[in-house]
């Protein structure tokens, strides 16, 4: 019983506070870790399922993917040699000369 009467409230109020923080932390962790865990596992089933469709499935899938890879290269490139055309030598190609 010394101690609550000995103590200094401002290191109570700390200590408090660190709890607190300590418990809002561990709860956004574990619903965090949830939600990784859950779209995680369920890109790796995704996948697993298209590995094991076949190559009529997974083909498709690479096609999709090297088409959107392009687009998003190709808006890159344009975004680049919008803002500077002298950046690179490819954007001679779009400029024109």
């Amino acid at each position: 019983m010394e101690f609550l009467q000995t103590a200094d409230l401002g290191a109570l109020l700390l200590i408090s506070i660190v709890l607190v923080v300590l418990c809002v932390v561990g709860l956004l962790v574990f619903f965090g870790l949830q939600i990784i865990g859950t779209t995680f596992f369920g890109l790796i089933e995704v996948v697993t399922g298209v590995i094991s469709g076949g190559p009529a499935v997974w083909c498709g899938c690479l096609v999709l993917l090297a088409v959107c890879g392009l687009c998003a290269g190709g808006a890159l490139l344009v975004a680049t040699c919008s803002a500077n055309p002298s950046s690179m030598n490819f954007c001679l190609l779009f400029s024109g000369g």
